[in-house]
């Protein structure tokens, strides 16, 4: 059957996620096992190796950085390597068996994986007793539901929490049903008995290797089940099976196509010899994958790797908002609701600009708010989701000639549109070099353009809610953000949690309602990815104008707001008192009476106010500073401040001091 496989010349791509097996100790020996875990496993990666590794993965252009192994909790390093890749912004992920977090040693491990955001992935093979258990061992379903219960306590696969997947795969020699079925299934299941809640089910095609490969030939089935993968050979999958954009790393740093080539001793080609460590990643990896029998697992049919089925018909957002906003849409007037159409008057200085700016970009505008700050002379800006670019545009006569504006967006037609009023709006800035360039990506990978701490000011126009991982971006976005850097922008955000048939409906999608966060959820992510406390600057209530978006929505309540968010050392989740005094100088010529740090702190020129701890950091240790005179330290803290309002702000709030 390899000879199936020659000629078609399967290579590397780029690489977005690195798989780290930690090694083979377990705490179950699981029948279809491929690394022969069990509580006597001796091949685990050393602590030396594990930093070496932490080194090069801090320096690679990666997106995910998934642990597994026999229990990867059980190898010390695991910890230090989550803590110290965390704050790169990457996706990390744990491949689990639920029961070893039961085990007094790893059992703080839950809340360390909250804490950093981890994607959890447990195997859970049945949604039935006796499945599970004839497969990993007596007890073992009741343990994972245990685990998994406590999982949720903890926000685990609750809307807004962290994720947690679970992974099926056949009892025997059969390949896995529907994923959409079984995870209809399991969801139900799950839940009526055990009260249960996932994010996703994966359905895994097993492949013909290891504990697996000796139980076929043991039944005298391996010819027919090999026989029935190459029956089901689909060619449409070679374009995204894991091997192409995925590498493996074993324990002792070495170099694999996929964990099962791994599991066979099977290294990358050209690099049989080099650890993770002695490869340079920036002189280009595109190796040929090495495919043999065993590959056909990941081909059958609709396809299947780590991550499930490759190929299914199911609700795509980027698909629909590409679709939405460069085939549907003609213009604003298109829409039907006012969740992308700005109602807040801008200022009165980017009203003077905006009249600079031509009449195509800002036709095709579609946002909800003015996510455009004060202070921004010379500053590297991002703008994420930037459309035809009327804020970009904005922004680049605002930072001025030695600031760089940069407009990121996934919709080819919006981009088209920005890049071919570059010229017109530098000749009218009066600007000899253009400083803004639009880039055609996804949200998710502005990593791949941008390195650590490399900008000052990332903002964004109700683009966020049409993201589906959120958190990722997120973290992103603190990764490039120097530090005193800010995030600033407007989304739409929902009173409660949408039911998933609100939150795939591809019409509710592309008017920025399906994809809006419930606020606390929102909240939540924004401080694991490091953003310890948002600053609301404003808030309205979208109005939702067709019968038809009326319907589905039902009771929800959707609000435009814009946060603004400081990528600081020091904020805390609350307003601590240390006895800070603040006063505003007068000296920002948009504002020259009155500065609006957010929608609770007003400060009037020349009036000094007492400030919390937090407000005082992003008053001192931000661009604002020259503007502020912020006097006191952190040597003595007074308990929780009180009244985390200014003055100005109180007067407008209740109508005056009288």
């Amino acid at each position: 059957m390899v000879v199936a496989w020659q000629g078609l010349g399967l290579r590397k791509s780029a690489i977005r996620t690195v798989q780290l097996n930690l090694g083979n100790r377990c705490n179950q020996c699981c029948l279809h096992c491929h690394v022969r875990g069990s509580p006597r496993g001796r091949r685990n990666m050393s602590m030396d190796t594990a930093l070496k590794v932490l080194q090069t993965l801090r320096g690679m252009d990666v997106q995910e950085v998934e642990f597994t192994g026999g229990a990867p909790e059980l190898n010390p390093a695991l910890p230090v390597l989550i803590e110290g890749l965390s704050a790169t912004g990457r996706l990390l992920s744990v491949r689990t068996n639920l029961t070893v977090l039961e085990l007094p040693q790893c059992a703080p491990l839950a809340e360390l994986f909250l804490r950093h955001g981890v994607k959890l992935v447990a195997s859970l093979p049945s949604c039935f007793r006796d499945e599970t258990d004839a497969q990993r061992g007596r007890g073992v379903f009741e343990a994972s539901i245990r685990v998994l219960r406590r999982l949720n306590e903890l926000g685990y696969g609750q809307e807004g929490g962290p994720a947690l997947e679970l992974v099926y795969n056949p009892q025997g020699e059969y390949l896995p049903p529907s994923e959409t079925e079984l995870q209809a299934r399991y969801r139900r299941l799950l839940w009526e008995r055990h009260r249960v809640r996932f994010s996703r089910l994966v359905a895994m095609v097993n492949a013909p290797i290891g504990g697996f490969r000796r139980y076929l030939r043991g039944k005298g089935k391996l010819r027919e089940y090999m026989q029935m993968l190459l029956n089901n050979f689909n060619p449409r999958s070679l374009q995204q099976v894991m091997c192409r954009s995925l590498l493996s790393v074993d324990y002792q740093g070495y170099l694999y196509d996929c964990d099962f080539n791994q599991a066979l001793g099977i290294r990358v080609k050209g690099y049989e010899d080099k650890r993770l460590w002695e490869v340079d990643f920036s002189q280009g990896f595109n190796p040929p994958i090495t495919c043999q029998e065993h590959c056909y697992a990941c081909t059958a049919a609709r396809g299947s790797g780590c991550r499930g089925e490759l190929l299914k018909e199911e609700f795509k957002p980027k698909e629909v908002v590409k679709r939405y906003y460069g085939k549907t849409l003609r213009g604003s007037a298109d829409l039907k609701s006012t969740a992308c159409c700005p109602s807040e008057a801008a200022p009165e200085h980017v009203r003077r600009v905006l009249e600079l700016i031509a009449d195509e970009v800002k036709e095709k505008f579609y946002g909800c708010g003015s996510p455009i700050p004060l202070v921004l002379k010379g500053l590297r800006v991002l703008d994420l989701g930037s459309g035809t670019g009327r804020d970009c545009f904005v922004l680049s006569k605002l930072v001025g000639p030695e600031g760089f504006v940069w407009g990121l967006d996934m919709t080819e037609e919006q981009v088209e549109v920005a890049r071919r009023h570059i010229g017109v709006h530098m000749e009218r800035f009066g600007y000899r070099e253009p400083n803004v360039a639009f880039i055609l990506e996804e949200m998710e990978n502005l990593g791949r353009h941008f390195g650590a701490e490399s900008l000052d000011l990332v903002v964004s126009n109700c683009v966020f809610n049409l993201l589906e991982d959120k958190l990722k971006v997120l973290r992103e976005v603190w990764r490039v953000l120097k530090f005193g850097g800010e995030l600033y922008f407007s989304d739409i955000y929902a009173d409660r949690r949408l039911p998933r048939e609100l939150r795939e409906n591809p019409l509710l999608w592309g008017e920025c309602l399906g994809g809006a966060l419930y606020v606390r959820d929102f909240l939540r992510l924004a401080r694991q990815a490091g953003f310890a406390e948002p600053r609301l600057m404003s808030r309205r209530q979208v109005q939702l104008n067709d019968p038809e978006v009326k319907a589905l929505v039902g009771p929800v309540r959707f609000y435009s707001i814009t946060y603004r968010l400081w990528k600081l050392r020091g904020l805390e989740e609350h307003c601590e008192d240390y006895g800070h005094v603040a006063t505003y100088r007068g000296t920002v010529a948009e504002a020259p009476h009155r500065f609006h740090l957010d929608r609770a702190h007003v400060f009037e020129a020349h009036r000094p106010e007492r400030v919390c701890g937090n407000t005082a950091l992003m008053l001192s240790a931000t661009r604002l500073s020259r503007h502020f005179t912020v006097e006191g330290d952190f040597g003595r803290h007074f308990g929780p401040f009180r009244d985390c309002r200014s003055t100005a702000a109180r007067e407008a709030e209740e109508g005056g001091c009288c």
